[in-house]
C-alpha cells in the first residue's frame, strides 16, 4: 500500500513541527493571527493528506468563532466565562490539528525507533509511545460508547442534554473512564509483548532518515510562524509607542 505524504515525513520532523507549533501557539493568540496560523496548519494537513481531518477541524474552529461572537453581545458576567473558554480552545485549535495528523499517521514502530534514535531513555519512550497509540484507541472507545448511548435512546442532542443532564453525563463519561484505565493496561500489555521493555540496540522496517520530503514542509511552517511571531512582535511595539 501507497504511504501518504504524511506517512513518509520522518517522526523527528513531525515531533519538531509539533514543537514549533506549540511555542507558536503560546505566542500567537490574538484573533487575527491566531486565525492565520490555524490556517497555515488546515492546508498544511491537507497538503500531506489529511484533508478530511482538516475539514472537521475547520468547522469546530468557526463554530468557537460564532461562541466567541456570541460572547460580544451577552452581559459581562456571562461573557467573561464563555469567552475564555472559547479562546483557550481557538488558540489549542492548530495544536490539537497537527497533533492529530501526527497521531494518524505515525506507527509505533517507526516512532519508537526514532525516539531511541535520538537516544532518549527508555523511561521517555514508553510513556511516549503508550501515549499516542492511546488516543486513537479512546477515540473508538468513544465512538462506540456513543452509538450505545443512541441505541439507549439518549443520542447527544441539545433536547437530551437540556432535559436529562444527569443521565447524559453518567452514561456518557462512566463508561469512557472505565475503559481508559482498561485500554491503558491494554497498551502497556501489548508494547511489552512486542519488546519495548528489551535490553539492547532496536532495529525497525523503516530506518529514521531525513530527506526533502521532511526539508519541504517543516522550513515552510517555520517560516510562517517565525513570520507570525514578528507581526506579533510588532504589534507589541506599536502598542508601546
Amino acid at each position: 500500500m501507497r504511504k501518504t505524504l504524511a506517512e513518509r515525513i520522518d517522526v523527528r520532523t513531525k515531533m519538531a513541527m509539533l514543537v514549533v507549533l506549540i511555542a507558536t501557539g503560546a505566542i500567537v493568540k490574538d484573533y487575527v493571527l491566531g486565525s492565520v496560523l490555524f490556517a497555515v496548519v488546515v492546508l498544511l494537513s491537507f497538503a500531506i493528506g489529511r484533508g478530511r481531518m482538516a475539514a472537521s477541524f475547520s468547522f469546530a474552529y468557526l463554530f468557537l468563532m460564532g461562541i466567541f461572537w456570541v460572547t460580544t453581545m451577552l452581559p459581562p458576567n456571562a461573557a467573561g466565562a464563555l469567552g475564555s473558554f472559547a479562546l483557550a480552545c481557538r488558540t489549542c485549535m492548530p495544536i490539537c490539528l497537527f497533533a492529530a495528523v501526527f497521531a494518524t499517521t505515525t506507527k509505533i514502530g517507526d516512532l519508537t525507533a526514532a525516539l531511541y534514535g535520538m537516544r532518549l531513555p527508555k523511561a521517555v519512550v514508553v510513556p511516549l509511545v503508550i501515549a499516542v497509540r492511546f488516543f486513537p484507541t479512546l477515540k473508538e472507545e468513544s465512538s462506540a460508547v456513543a452509538d450505545a448511548m443512541r441505541v439507549r435512546g439518549l443520542a447527544l442532542s441539545l433536547k437530551n442534554l437540556v432535559s436529562k443532564p444527569a443521565l447524559m453525563f453518567e452514561s456518557a463519561v462512566v463508561p469512557v473512564m472505565l475503559r481508559c484505565a482498561k485500554i491503558a493496561d491494554e497498551l502497556a500489555a501489548a508494547a511489552v509483548a512486542r519488546g519495548i521493555d528489551r535490553p539492547g540496540r532496536k532495529t525497525s522496517y523503516n530506518a529514521p532518515r531525513f530527506g526533502w520530503v521532511d526539508f519541504l514542509p517543516l522550513s515552510i511552517l517555520a517560516a510562517c510562524c517565525l513570520l507570525l511571531v514578528v507581526a506579533k512582535a510588532n504589534q507589541g511595539i506599536g502598542g508601546l509607542l
